[in-house]
């Protein structure tokens, strides 16, 4: 057990969902230090979401924001935050003309890259800390909490 993680007043360990909540402010605390040493000072981790549902050649702003799980507003609000700062662009959706897709720029992609290399580095590194089996293991009962939570 992580000991500064541990409340000697209590007779059980700490909740799972305690040291999950712990792993991954970590690992986002990480990623924001990263992305500013690589020149994205202005992004922060919970803008991640969005960068993994956008599709390359672009996506509505309704489909981001159900498939990020975020309500349309925001969603808006993260749009505009990235739009402002050369990170997306708006364009017309060819299948209808009334609707706008969001794409990711040159620098949005260049943030994507940042972004990758710090999360394999740290799966890299958790590979080698508690062994590759392990890790897979983790994220099959993670995957499985995901999907059948209720």
């Amino acid at each position: 057990m992580v000991k500064h993680l541990t409340n000697p007043l209590r007779e059980r360990p700490l909740p799972l969902g305690s040291l999950l909540s712990a792993a991954a402010q970590r690992l986002t605390a990480k990623l924001d230090r990263e992305l500013a040493a690589a020149g994205f000072a202005d992004l922060r981790s919970h803008h991640t979401p969005l960068f993994m549902v956008i599709d390359p050649a672009g996506t509505r702003p309704s489909d981001l924001a159900r498939r990020a799980h975020l309500t349309k507003q925001a969603m808006g609000e993260q749009l505009t935050y990235l739009l402002d700062r050369g990170y997306l662009e708006r364009l017309p959706d060819p299948s209808d003309g009334r609707a706008k897709l969001v794409r990711l720029t040159e620098r949005g992609w260049a943030a994507v890259a940042a972004g990758e290399a710090v999360v394999n580095a740290f799966d890299a590194w958790l590979d080698d800390e508690v062994g590759a089996d392990q890790v897979q293991a983790t994220r099959r009962l993670l995957g499985h909490v995901i999907e059948h939570s209720p």
